[in-house]
């Protein structure tokens, strides 16, 4: 129930008066130029992958790679909870309708939902994430051993992180409610 309102919320157009809109945003439009999205808060879409190791938003496809060092990074956020430093989420959690299944649109385009051998859906969703995104500077370090990556979550995998209060700033979207022009 609590999901349902926070999608209600959502997909609602904003109320004139309101407070302002919240900056929505792709995962691949991130990483077109992640330095200048550093530290800054907004509401990511793309497909939110839970597993064992972690939890991730991603796109499979992006226009530009991802490159920093001789690596290319995986279009994939790492997403982390901490109540504690996290910003803290508006009190209503509005964004235009509209350019929500337009962005949401545009990720299908590139991206699928991962089907696992075992059946369940329950590891991949649409989602659209409110946080902090943040980067390193130095996502490639020189050890002894040679270069490495230096990413966040499993691996040091991905390139930045989606730092949220909680798993109530993850709103999973489905086809009926955000993207009746695409069908």
């Amino acid at each position: 129930m609590r999901r349902a309102i926070l999608l209600l919320t959502l997909v609602c157009p904003v109320i004139e008066g309101a407070e302002p809109a919240i900056q929505l945003v792709t995962v691949c439009e991130v990483l077109q130029d992640l330095p200048a999205y550093d530290g800054k808060v907004a509401a990511v879409v793309g497909r939110f992958s839970s597993r064992q190791a972690g939890r991730w938003l991603g796109e499979q496809k992006c226009a530009h790679k991802f490159v920093a060092g001789d690596w290319e990074w995986p279009n994939a956020f790492w997403v982390t909870y901490d109540p504690e430093d996290a910003p803290k989420p508006p009190a209503v959690l509005a964004v235009d309708a509209a350019l929500l299944a337009q962005k949401l649109r545009a990720v299908k385009l590139g991206t699928s939902l991962t089907k696992l051998p075992f059946g369940s859906t329950d590891y991949d969703n649409w989602a659209v994430v409110y946080g902090r995104i943040e980067t390193r500077r130095d996502l490639v370090t020189v050890t002894a051993s040679g270069p490495r990556k230096n990413g966040f979550g499993y691996g040091e995998s991905s390139p930045a992180r989606l730092v949220c209060h909680g798993d109530a700033v993850v709103i999973f979207l489905n086809d009926d409610a955000t993207t009746p022009a695409s069908r």
